[in-house]
C-alpha cells in the first residue's frame, strides 16, 4: 500500500493523528493502515538523506493499537521515514518555496506536476468545512486555489475555467464511454466526483463499501475486508464478460 502526502495536506493530517483525542473513526482507518503495513513484505521505505529515525526494532511484529498514543506515533515515524523527512514543514512559504522549485528533489516527488494538473485540468481539491470533519480546517477551497496564482500565476477564474472545459471535453459524470467500469471506495473523498450511478450496460459502476483510495489496485492482503474481496471479484467478472463480447464479435468479424 502506499501512502502519499501533498505536501499542504501532510502536516494536517500527521497533526490529526498525533494528538491524544483523534476521531475514533479516524483511528479505526488508521488501524487498517498499520495491519496493512504489518503484513506486507515490502515496505519500500526511503533511505536517502534527512529520512527520520525509525521505531525500535521489532514493532512491526508488535500488535500495535491506533487509539494508544505511543503506537501512533511510531506508525507515524515510519510513514515519515518512507517520506525520506524528519519533519513536515507548517510554513505556508516554504511549502510554496517548494512548489515553485523546478530542480530535482529526493522528497516531495510529483507534487508540484500533481499542482499544476489540478490548476489547469480537474481541480479535485479536497475541502474539510464540514464541522463533523476530523481534520483541520484550514484547507478550504481558497486557499487551495491561492496555491495555483502563487505558484503558477493561474487565477482562481482561469482554474474554473480549465475544469469546466476538462468536463465538456471528458463528459464530466456522463461521459459517454464504452465498456468502462468505475470503480470507487465510499470512504474515497474523490468517489463523489466519478461516476457512481450507472449509465447503461457498458458504463457499470462499482462503489465498494469502506473503501478508500485506489484500495481495488493494491494487492490482495489477509485483512482485506469482504467488501474488499466481493468487489475485486466483481471487476474480474466484468473483465471476462467483455473480453468474452470483444473475442465473440472478432470471430464473428472473421466469418
Amino acid at each position: 500500500m502506499a501512502i502519499w502526502f501533498v505536501p499542504w495536506l501532510g502536516s494536517l493530517l500527521l497533526v490529526s493523528l498525533w494528538g491524544p483525542s483523534a476521531p475514533a473513526s479516524l483511528l479505526r482507518r488508521l488501524g487498517e493502515h498499520i495491519q496493512q503495513f504489518q503484513e506486507s513484505s515490502a515496505l519500500g521505505l526511503g533511505l536517502g538523506l534527512g529520512a527520520g529515525a525509525l521505531p525500535k526494532v521489532g514493532w512491526l511484529e508488535q500488535l500495535l493499537n491506533p487509539f494508544n498514543v505511543s503506537d501512533r506515533r511510531s506508525f507515524l515515524q515510519i510513514v515519515m521515514h518512507s517520506l525520506g523527512q524528519k519533519c513536515l514543514s507548517f510554513s505556508r512559504a516554504e511549502t510554496v518555496a517548494q512548489l515553485r522549485s523546478t530542480e530535482p528533489q529526493v522528497s516531495g516527488v510529483g507534487d508540484r506536476q500533481w499542482l499544476y494538473q489540478t490548476c489547469t485540468e480537474f481541480g479535485f481539491y479536497v475541502t474539510c468545512e464540514n464541522p463533523r470533519c476530523p481534520f483541520s480546517q484550514l484547507p478550504a477551497l481558497p486557499s487551495q486555489l491561492d496555491l495555483c496564482e502563487q505558484v503558477f500565476g493561474l487565477s482562481p477564474l482561469s482554474v474554473a475555467q480549465a475544469v469546466a472545459q476538462t468536463n465538456s471535453y471528458y463528459g464530466g459524470q456522463t461521459p459517454g464511454a464504452n465498456q468502462v467500469l468505475f470503480v470507487n471506495g465510499d470512504t474515497d473523498p474523490w468517489h463523489v466526483l466519478s461516476v457512481t450511478q450507472a449509465l447503461g450496460s457498458s458504463e457499470s459502476v462499482l462503489l465498494i463499501p469502506s473503501g478508500s483510495h485506489c484500495l481495488d489496485m493494491a494487492p490482495e492482503r489477509p485483512s482485506d475486508s469482504p467488501s474488499l474481496r466481493l468487489g475485486r471479484q466483481s471487476i474480474f467478472q466484468q473483465l471476462q464478460t467483455w473480453l468474452k463480447l470483444a473475442k465473440e464479435s472478432q470471430v464473428k468479424g472473421e466469418v
